[in-house]
C-alpha cells in the first residue's frame, strides 16, 4: 500500500501491484497512470502531518540550518560554517525524528538538500530552500520537483552551491 510515497527519479518503474492512496506529487502520479496503475488525484509527504503529533515550542537559535542529504555530509563547503554560531548544520541520519525536528525548529531558514529538510521545514513553517551541494544526490531533482508540484511552490530549482559561494 502507498500513502505519500513517490518516485525518485524520472526513469524508475514501479513494481508488484501497488495499492495506491496517495503518492508524493502529480510526477509520481502520472508515472504510475503511465504504467497502467490506478493512483488517486491526492498528494503530499505524510511528513507534513508530523506537527499534529510533536510540536514543541523551541527557541530560535541560529539563522541558518544546513541540512544536507547524507551523500553530501562532508562537503567541502559545509565545512566554513562548522564554528559559526549563527548556522546549524544539521545531520539528517543518526538521531531520533524528534530530535531532528527540534534542531530544525532551532532555526529561522532552513537550506537543503535533503528532500526531507525541505519538507520538515515546511512542515513547522519555516521558509526552506532546496540547495545543490552536488550532482551526487540520485535522481536528478525529480523527487524535489515532484513534491514542489504538491505544495504549489514556485522555487522549483536548486541554488547551485560552488566551494565559493556566499551565504
Amino acid at each position: 500500500v502507498v500513502w505519500g510515497s513517490g518516485f525518485i527519479k524520472e526513469d524508475e518503474e514501479a513494481f508488484g501491484e501497488p495499492i495506491v492512496k496517495a503518492v508524493r506529487g502529480p510526477l509520481s502520479r502520472q508515472k504510475l497512470l503511465d504504467q497502467g496503475f490506478s493512483c488517486p488525484e491526492i498528494y503530499g509527504d505524510p511528513a507534513l502531518l508530523y506537527p499534529r503529533f510533536y510540536n514543541p515550542i523551541i527557541k530560535k537559535e541560529y539563522k541558518i540550518g544546513i541540512i544536507p542529504h547524507y551523500i553530501d555530509q562532508d562537503n567541502e563547503w559545509l565545512e566554513q560554517f562548522k564554528k559559526d554560531t549563527s548556522i546549524n548544520i544539521i545531520n539528517i541520519l543518526g538521531t531520533d525524528v524528534n530530535l531532528f525536528v527540534d534542531e530544525v525548529k532551532k532555526c529561522d531558514m532552513i537550506l537543503s538538500s535533503s528532500l526531507h529538510g525541505i519538507v520538515c521545514g515546511d512542515a513547522y513553517g519555516i521558509p526552506s530552500y532546496w540547495i545543490e551541494l552536488s550532482d551526487n544526490v540520485i535522481g536528478k531533482g525529480f523527487k524535489f520537483r515532484d513534491y514542489f508540484l504538491s505544495v504549489n511552490r514556485k522555487d522549483t530549482e536548486p541554488i547551485i552551491i560552488k566551494p565559493e559561494t556566499k551565504l
